[in-house]
């Protein structure tokens, strides 16, 4: 199989682009035609290992896969073959042009008789669990309801993760407007409080700041772009399995901030062990992945060291219990659910009761930062502007003698 880069036209007379996998050129543009594209432009692309593979980083939003989810899964519900609802969410202006473009691809590759799953799965952008649902639905010939928990899922995940952001908004504000704050005083205000009296203090808080304003103003491009560099690098270290593993360990030297971080893991495995296993994923993938979309590097390894636990013939709630990470909660609901064969069922209301606990642990946490951060900046100002004010009268008193 070779890769082509191709320019067309569609039904709308709009110039799209993409890229299609195909035995030979001809058949790339036959299998565009049948979408109702017109090629004006077609180039074969070598297939290469990049050295620097950035297609773990590229992930779709949540948002985009919460609405594409739902849409879908209404879509094929209604009796729409998943052709033609894809074909339809491919031309929905709600979706970015990138996120098109990879509906597009999974199109042309069902018509080359592959699997919605692989389809998904070639693209190297649609999240694990989605494509392990999908091909859990295709297998057990119920996608059409395997459609519609995906919706439900990522709804509910994109929910909780806004009302958190929500909830932090007004702390990021404060702290924001405390470093912009701060560098007002350095750069306009206090070289024009010091000029008045013509000496410029060496020593002590104002000469650290006034340091600090002679260095921004040399030398700001350059600081400009070092920050901006740090700032990227600082977040593509914490996308990474080392930054991940730090702030789990930041995170725990906080007791209100380790115990919403623990609710939080747990919401996300429980939500996601129940809806992997009741969609006929089997046990061990869904074990393995509801750990990582938990994002603790804890229990990921207690999970890994219960699998071989469970394939020696344990139960999962005794494997589970013998690690010490799961609260006694979890493992007497995944008993139950074991005793009564509704394991999926009983996680989901584990889950619910996590998420309570995690909207109720962020309003807990909230409050107790902002008045914290507001009588950290007071405290700031205050001890600034005592600085200022005895530099100035000690400044004052020398030209007066």
């Amino acid at each position: 199989m070779a890769y082509f880069r191709y320019e067309a036209v569609d039904r709308s007379g709009k110039r799209v682009t993409g890229r299609v996998e195909s035995s030979s050129e001809l058949e790339a543009i036959r299998l565009l035609t049948t979408q109702g594209l017109t090629v004006v432009r077609i180039v074969e692309r070598k297939k290469t290992k990049s050295f620097l593979d950035l297609s773990g980083m590229m992930q779709l939003s949540l948002s985009e896969l919460a609405t594409f989810s739902r849409q879908l899964s209404t879509m094929v519900g209604a009796g729409v073959r998943i052709r033609g609802a894809l074909m339809v969410l491919s031309e929905q202006p709600v979706f970015s042009k990138r996120f098109r473009r990879y509906i597009r691809n999974v199109v042309i590759a069902l018509e080359q008789g592959k699997s919605f799953a692989d389809a998904l799965k070639e693209q190297k952008v649609f999240d694990p669990i989605f494509i392990n649902l999908v091909r859990a639905g295709e297998t057990g010939g119920v996608l059409d309801e395997t459609l519609d928990k995906i919706a439900a899922f990522y709804e509910d995940t994109f929910t909780i993760q806004n009302e958190v952001k929500s909830a932090m908004a007004y702390p990021k504000f404060i702290l924001g407007f405390a470093v912009l704050l701060v560098f007002v005083i350095t750069l306009f205000i206090l070289p024009n409080l010091i000029s008045a009296f013509g000496s410029v203090p060496k020593t002590g808080m104002l000469g650290l700041l006034m340091g600090l304003n002679r260095l921004l103003k040399a030398h700001w491009p350059v600081l400009m772009v070092v920050f901006a560099a740090g700032f990227v690098g600082f977040k593509v270290f914490m996308n990474t399995r080392s930054g991940k593993s730090f702030k789990e360990f930041v995170g725990m030297l906080i007791p209100p901030v380790r115990a919403l971080r623990m609710d939080m893991s747990m919401e996300r495995f429980c939500k996601t062990f129940a809806t992997l296993i009741e969609s006929g994923v089997g046990l061990e993938e869904s074990l393995r992945m509801a750990a990582d979309v938990s994002e603790s590097n804890k229990i990921k390894i207690a999970v890994e060291e219960a699998i071989e636990d469970i394939r020696s013939g344990e139960t999962v709630s005794r494997a589970l219990m013998k690690k010490g990470i799961f609260p006694r909660l979890v493992i007497s609901m995944i008993s139950t659910g074991e005793e009564t064969g509704r394991v999926g069922e009983v996680m989901e209301k584990v889950a619910r009761f996590y998420s309570e606990r995690v909207r109720t642990g962020v309003k807990r946490l909230v409050s107790m930062v902002e008045p914290i951060m507001i009588v950290m900046i007071g405290g700031f100002i205050a001890f600034l502007a005592y600085t200022m004010y005895t530099a100035i009268f000690s400044m004052q008193r020398a030209i007066g003698g």
